[in-house]
């Protein structure tokens, strides 16, 4: 496997390519790893959820033990038809369950 650095240095728009030729399950991997770096930064402590089936990603936990079960969304466009461009963001929605847990929806977005 190369390095992506070395072929596409600091550049976003590179970037974007990349991350247009993922498949719907590699970017919301991405997505998840995104927000796991964002909560760490914060301060908190994040665990992964293991079970696929699992109605929630991630768990995080801040210094005072405040608890937060998270579902990480990637944020996906519909395609104009005619045109290549991207256009209306697919809206995503908590099941039954992830309401009766209080689970928090976080959207992350990486470049679509």
């Amino acid at each position: 496997m190369g390095n992506i650095r070395s072929k596409c240095g600091k550049s976003s728009r590179c970037r974007k390519k990349l991350t247009n030729k993922l498949n719907t399950s590699q970017k919301g991997v991405v997505g998840e790893y995104i927000e796991i770096a964002n909560l760490t930064k914060q301060g908190y402590w994040v665990a992964k959820a293991v079970d696929p089936a699992c109605p929630f990603d991630l768990v995080a936990v801040d210094k005072k033990g405040n608890i937060q079960l998270l579902d990480i969304k990637t944020n996906t466009y519909r395609k104009k038809a005619k045109k290549k461009t991207w256009s209306k963001r697919i809206g995503r929605s908590p099941t039954k369950l992830q309401k009766q847990l209080k689970i928090k929806y976080i959207m992350v977005d990486h470049g679509n």
